[in-house]
């Protein structure tokens, strides 16, 4: 037997603390604890984050984790949308809908290949490739097909099995990335199986023979480029509909129809198959698959239990590391329950937030100036606003906040600014222009406020496009917005500022110079009324109208899925660097003084103690 030196090229170390950033395969001997401890690898599935479409049954994924592509699914779509590792974000829509076709290659080079389209499940040979950016259609497969199998690159793809709408088939072919071409058939007539590897190196396996019901665990097959040999590696767990990522040689294939639904993980060495202690959490047949045997991807289709489809994903990880998701969590909860508040827009909002204003019942005209801070435990009342309002712009910090705009008691706009120094509230310079639904950006000697309107509630009220920028003393006109709105959402600062999801325009993304507002890439979900922080190329919007659950993210350039809060909500109020956050209070039904705290993507060495005995 080899010693772990003859192995690894050095003894076991022994030290008095666990060292910082372990290697794979390093093991130490800690003399403090008396243990012998290592990096351990772990498999896990996680929740990812939401696609923006559901997508059903019959979605086609391809590329890696965390870089792929979804597109199609049930019924018969076109959308297409990217992973980035963390959530989904628009790509370019394919040129014909459809369900149950193939995928092969990466996302800036993409093949998506056959399917059943509408109308009456036709079968399609549609092949069309990816550039990252849109799909352009190519020559046809030579057999139409649904509820094949694919994999390899743009250039050198594998499409194998299928169904043609009365039996299943033993058809193979091969593109070169022009056109398709006929090669020897399957051994075994599929429809609903799974493949990985390459043109020239694949492994074929699940499915069921000839009708669904026949679903199989053996023979897997292997394909050289030329010809199929069964493989003597049964499947423990005989499944169609499954998801599949990897190459040849080490795969993993999870979820699928038995039936029931199954959320049972298999990996493949290049020997055997092992069952993984690693579970689905929904579920996943007939969804989006993508990725490696150590980092995939699933997405949409139908999840069991509760056996329905859904716009859910997840993430596959086996390595030294645990990954723990991005996700809201709960924290402690506001003294005063409000909706229409506001608050700063610092970096360090989980341990030094400021929420001020707000209506505290609805109906009615029930305004409040009562102010709390919140210092990474709980939130503790302050001195009042010296007027109180709701709907009013919000920013700076916990120590040197700023109030403007909003609506009173009266029903009246304001003008009136405030200044909060950590304790009490003082008079500042007034706005050019009363507003309602007013949003604001920035601290206290380089604000931001623009939009807003006039008059009624959101729906009624007349919406502004007025931009004005403060110096800690005054007021001044900026340059207005594109499209006037209201009660959107913000992050920024007063020479880099973002404004999104107002009303009426409940998808459009504006961004600031300093000196003019410029129109961006939209939304994928269009809302008003959610809350928005950050900065302009790191920014959350979340919730907002009808008391949504979603949360996006904007990088600069595009908008992702992010993870969903806890409590679907409306007008309420962010603070936060991006993707660092909080947001607090709102409706949902009812006025609420929940508080929700982001919570970013980590991961974490997997030590273990290991026992010294033979």
């Amino acid at each position: 037997m080899s010693t772990y030196k003859e192995i690894v090229g050095q003894k076991i170390t022994k030290v008095s603390s666990d060292p910082e950033n372990p290697r794979t395969g390093q093991m130490w001997y800690n003399t403090t604890s008396a243990q012998l401890k290592g990096l351990a690898v772990i498999e896990a599935w996680s929740s990812a984050a939401n696609t923006t479409t559901v997508h059903g049954n019959g979605v086609v994924g391809f590329g890696t984790q965390p870089s792929g592509v979804i597109v199609g699914g049930s019924p018969y779509r076109t959308e297409c949308e990217e992973y980035d590792g963390v959530g989904f974000l628009g790509g370019g829509s394919a040129n014909t809908g459809r369900v149950y076709g193939g995928g092969a290659g990466t996302l800036t080079a993409g093949l998506y290949f056959g399917g059943g389209k509408s109308p009456g499940s036709a079968n399609a040979g549609e092949t069309e490739e990816y550039n990252g950016t849109s799909f352009s259609e190519q020559n046809d497969l030579n057999t139409a097909r649904q509820q094949l199998t694919g994999c390899g690159t743009q250039t050198a793809g594998l499409a194998a099995a299928g169904y043609d709408n009365t039996v299943a088939l033993d058809n193979t072919e091969e593109y070169d990335g022009t056109s398709w071409t006929a090669q020897n058939v399957v051994p075994s007539k599929r429809i609903q199986a799974s493949m990985v590897g390459t043109q020239t190196a694949a492994y074929f396996f699940g499915g069921a023979i000839n009708s669904p019901g026949g679903i199989v665990s053996s023979p897997t097959i292997n394909y050289d480029g030329t010809n199929w040999t069964a493989n003597a590696a049964p499947l423990n767990t005989g499944r169609r509909l499954a998801g599949a990522a990897g190459t040849s040689t080490e795969c993993v294939v999870f979820g699928g129809f038995i039936p029931p639904g199954t959320g049972a993980t298999e990996r493949y060495d290049g020997t055997s198959w092992t069952t993984t202690p690693a579970t689905m959490i929904n579920g996943i047949r007939a969804g989006a698959s993508l990725g490696s045997a150590t980092a995939a991807l699933s997405a949409n289709g139908t999840s069991h239990p509760p056996g329905s489809s859904a716009n859910v994903a997840e993430e596959y990880n086996r390595s030294t590391n645990v990954v723990n998701q991005g996700a809201w969590i709960s924290i402690d909860n506001m003294s005063q329950a409000r909706r229409y508040l506001a608050g700063s827009n610092s970096s360090n909002a989980t341990t030094a937030s400021l929420c001020f204003g707000g209506q505290t019942s609805s109906p009615g005209l029930n305004e409040t100036g009562k102010t709390e801070e919140y210092n990474g435990t709980v939130w503790s009342e302050q001195n009042d606003m010296s007027t109180a309002r709701i709907s009013m712009g919000g920013f700076g910090t916990q120590t040197a906040g700023v109030a403007c705009g909003g609506r009173t008691p009266g029903d009246a706009e304001l003008t009136t600014t405030e200044e909060y120094g950590g304790t009490s509230w003082t008079s500042g310079g007034s706005l050019n222009s009363g507003r309602r639904y007013i949003k604001a950006t920035g601290v206290l000697t380089a604000g931001l406020a623009f939009g807003g309107g006039t008059g009624g509630a959101p729906g009624a009220a007349t919406a502004g496009s007025a931009t004005e920028e403060y110096d800690g003393t005054s007021w001044t006109n900026g340059g207005s917005l594109n499209t006037a709105g209201l009660e959107g959402g913000r992050s920024g600062t007063q020479t880099a500022a973002a404004y999104f999801g107002s009303s009426p325009d409940t998808d459009g993304t504006e961004e600031y110079n300093g000196t003019a507002w410029s129109n961006v890439n939209n939304l994928n979900t269009g809302r008003n009324n959610g809350a928005g922080y950050g900065t302009q190329d790191s920014a959350f919007y979340v919730g907002g109208a009808p008391n949504l659950t979603t949360c996006e993210g904007y990088d600069g350039t595009t908008w992702a899925t992010k993870p969903t809060i806890s409590n679907g909500r409306s007008a309420t109020t962010g603070d936060g660097a991006g993707p660092t956050g909080l947001i607090a209070g709102g409706f949902g039904p009812g006025i609420s003084n929940k508080t929700e705290e982001f919570v970013p993507e980590s991961t974490t060495a997997n030590l273990k103690n290991f026992s010294t005995e033979a």
